[in-house]
């Protein structure tokens, strides 16, 4: 079972004071602040925040960052309305290893939702599904 913060952080203060002498106030104000360190580098580990501590695209969860009007790669943070497979060969990855990488369903487009919607309203103007359902119910006999 992984330790807590608390404990690590208490550990560090005690290993400290065993080889310098600290008040309780400092070895209260210490396990404080190493606590406060080791929780934001736990955040910058879990991609919560940047390695400055600001946050920003950094925070962003992989389906966030599939958005209304673009697309922001999670690889260097650039803003597409479609991310193309040519983009993600730049990072050596294709679509599907992309997603998986970073955990998106395998059927999601990586587009803006606004381009999906658009698609979507074109295909049923045109009538696609009750086309495709008919080729494929005349191939199968």
């Amino acid at each position: 079972m992984p330790k807590s913060l608390v404990e690590m952080a208490s550990e560090i203060v005690v290993a400290q004071a065993s080889h310098t002498s600290m008040s309780s106030e400092d070895i209260s104000d210490g396990v404080r602040q190493v606590f406060e360190v080791l929780q934001s580098l736990q955040a910058v580990e879990a991609g919560m925040l940047g390695s400055d501590g600001s946050e920003g695209t950094a925070l962003l969860k992989p389906l966030d960052s599939i958005q209304r009007n673009r697309v922001i790669c999670l690889e260097c943070h650039k803003d597409f309305k479609l991310l193309p497979s040519r983009h993600l060969t730049l990072h050596g990855l294709t679509s599907r290893d992309y997603k998986l990488k970073y955990g998106l369903p395998l059927r999601q487009p990586l587009c803006a939702k606004s381009l999906t919607q658009a698609r979507r309203r074109i295909a049923k103007e045109k009538e696609l599904g009750a086309k495709l359902v008919a080729y494929i119910g005349a191939r199968a006999k």
